[in-house]
């Protein structure tokens, strides 16, 4: 009897647990509201591995910046040439009836952005046509016999670069264009015959050429030719040095005389021009 009741009583129990509601579970708590601190920017592991990405920008602050500069083309840089030489060939036009060539050679030194030169030539004169038909009447025009010139230039370059010829097969050649301004000296040899050492000195210095001179060159000049009395000059003028690769260059050039000297040298020969054309080879 006794079994039995401790047996149901067991069963009354765990009936009553599972007919009974279940007590709400509590809910979990709110996280506090806190502003967040800024994260710095997740870096590709690509970039955190290379070693240049610090050094990286964009193209808008590349445009800001000066990213290089533009060397300029060079075929043949003339300035680290040690020296040049060459040989020229003149035709010069004194606005007179008479021929004058003169050649000679000369050594050009390149100092800095300009290029010095010095020259030593020979000037042949002779008759022409015209000259000896003015030889049979009274009237004589100014002219220069035969002669030495010694020229000191400084050359200016205005403009220069790389240029291409036609026929494209020619090379490739480097252009300066330079102004000129030189001074040029006049030496007779004949013109000293039977002075002595003193005069001679003297009138090596004198900017205009004695009567003893003019009178020594009366038997060495044209019929019709009154020789003139200047001894300096100064000439201006532009020209072209075409320089090849090898240093191998072509000097066609034009100068003209300015009257600055002529109050103090007597010339009568005011405005003239000289064209030369000089072959050369820079080292």
């Amino acid at each position: 009897m006794i079994p039995s009741l401790l047996a149901l009583s067991v069963l009354l129990q765990v009936s009553g647990a599972f007919a009974a509601d279940p007590a709400p579970a509590e809910a979990p708590a709110a996280p506090s509201e806190s502003p967040a601190a800024p994260s710095a920017p997740a870096v590709p592991s690509s970039d955190a591995d290379d070693p240049l990405a610090p050094h990286r920008a964009s193209f808008a602050e590349l445009a800001e910046r000066t990213i290089g500069t533009a060397s300029q083309p060079v075929e043949f840089n003339w300035r680290r040439s040690t020296a040049q030489v060459a040989v020229t060939g003149d035709q010069l036009y004194e606005l007179n009836n008479f021929n004058s060539l003169r050649a000679g050679a000369m050594a050009r030194l390149p100092s800095g952005n300009m290029m010095v030169e010095v020259g030593a030539y020979y000037v042949r004169t002779w008759d022409t046509p015209s000259s000896e038909l003015l030889a049979l009447t009274p009237y004589r025009q100014p002219g220069r016999p035969d002669r030495m010139e010694l020229d000191l230039n400084v050359g200016i370059p205005l403009a220069e670069g790389v240029v291409t010829l036609s026929p494209r097969f020619l090379p490739a050649l480097q252009l300066v264009l330079n102004g000129y301004a030189g001074f040029r000296y006049l030496l007779y040899p004949d013109a000293f015959a039977g002075m002595k050492a003193g005069k001679v000195f003297s009138s090596i210095l004198s900017p205009s050429l004695s009567q003893d001179e003019i009178d020594n060159l009366d038997d060495r000049r044209p019929d019709s030719m009154q020789v003139d009395s200047g001894r300096y000059g100064l000439m201006v003028g532009v020209g072209n040095d075409l320089y090849f690769k090898q240093g191998f260059f072509l000097s066609p050039r034009v100068m003209f005389a300015i009257p600055i000297l002529a109050p103090v040298s007597n010339t009568d020969l005011l405005l003239w021009g000289d064209f030369s054309l000089g072959i050369g080879l820079a080292f």
